[in-house]
């Protein structure tokens, strides 16, 4: 079985799961390959996207990390709002936790499918609560009142 790569829109959690099947990043036309591929699935979705990424079956190599993680950066601002990944060799959760750091949107990786949907959830939460609300209890007056007339 050669390359290929699914992204599921999920709607039971509102996320797009991402899986890779024997992606191999060796060379800078690799990588070229892989943003490609990448941005055409996510740009089908129509908006920015929550994403939880398998990385079980996506391989970084050495010699592209660190072109691989402009790409990744690249992607991630342009279609999606948050995202967390799971699985993978130790290599490519090294490029991306290094090029989280070095280019910016650092990913959180989890254990789980499960962990990684759950933080995913509370990022949510998170983001909910720093929503300004003004205070909207206290009685309004007109500049008239105001001024004491």
């Amino acid at each position: 079985m050669s390359w290929n790569m699914s992204f599921e829109y999920q709607a039971e959690h509102d996320i797009v799961h991402a899986r890779f099947n024997r992606c191999l990043l060796v060379s800078p036309a690799d990588v070229d390959r892989w943003k490609a591929d990448v941005e055409e699935k996510l740009a089908g979705f129509g908006r920015r996207v929550d994403l939880l990424v398998d990385l079980d079956g996506l391989e970084v190599t050495f010699t592209v990390g660190r072109l691989f993680g402009q790409a990744r950066r690249e992607v991630l601002e342009r279609f999606t709002q948050r995202a967390n990944c799971y699985g993978g060799d130790e290599t490519t959760r090294m490029f991306l936790a290094t090029s989280g750091v070095l280019h910016g949107r650092p990913m959180a990786h989890l254990d789980s499918f499960e962990a990684a949907l759950a933080a995913m959830r509370a990022e949510r939460e998170a983001s909910r609560q720093r929503v300004f609300a003004p205070f909207s209890g206290a009685p309004q007056f007109d500049d008239a009142h105001a001024a004491g007339g």
